[in-house]
């Protein structure tokens, strides 16, 4: 009997020890943590996800990716007039393809503002992916970007300044060939199905104006 009782006891302890083990488990697993700092970013470093998706652009998201780089090209065009004239070939494409278009929107200028806020108010309202919004406000901030190299020249024209041409050359030269290499890379990109968010400061502003969705 005495057997007994004392396996007893043991079994019924092992068992107490068991649930209590049992209950510091689930109290460890509710307990709450805290993975932010001060600042409120996560403190293994990871990036919050909250303006980040997958990046890929399908089906015919890719091309209306594509359209509104239309609206840089238009009013840098300027500046790439020294470029078509040493490159005849270049020249020609552009004649051929981009000059209607400009010569068209400049015959009535009121469509180049009326495309603007199309490009910059429209998709924000639209049902339209993240991805052709994210294109439309870069193409906007591209834009925007050409607002000062402008004016410089509009006032170097209004005073009739004396500037020599290897001066004004290499400066124009400078603004379309930045200018073509991010339309270029963006359309390349976008028909790949790849988001062109590598643009410094222009495509991290662009992310924080469309917002996380």
């Amino acid at each position: 009997m005495e057997k007994f009782t004392r396996s007893d006891t043991i079994l019924f302890g092992s068992r107490d020890n068991d649930d209590n083990e049992d209950e510091k488990d689930e109290k460890q697993q509710w307990q709450p943590t805290n993975d932010l700092d001060i600042f409120g970013q996560p403190k293994d470093g990871s990036k919050n996800r909250g303006y980040e998706d997958e990046g890929e652009i399908r089906g015919p998201d890719r091309i209306k990716s594509c359209i509104p780089y239309i609206l840089p090209l238009i009013d840098g065009d300027p500046f790439g007039n020294y470029v078509y004239e040493r490159i005849p070939a270049l020249g020609d494409i552009h004649y051929v393809l981009l000059r209607p278009i400009v010569e068209g929107f400049q015959s009535a200028p009121f469509l180049t503002i009326l495309l603007f806020m199309v490009f910059a108010l429209g998709p924000q309202f639209a049902s339209l992916s993240r991805e052709v919004r994210f294109n439309a406000q870069q193409a906007v901030l591209v834009d925007v970007a050409l607002i000062l190299p402008e004016l410089i020249s509009d006032a170097v024209t209004d005073a009739d300044a004396k500037i020599p041409r290897t001066l004004v050359e290499p400066c124009s030269n400078f603004v379309w060939i930045a200018l073509f290499s991010v339309v270029i890379y963006s359309v390349a990109s976008n028909l790949r199905g790849k988001k062109p968010d590598q643009i410094p400061w222009i495509s991290g502003t662009a992310e924080y104006v469309i917002g996380p969705f």
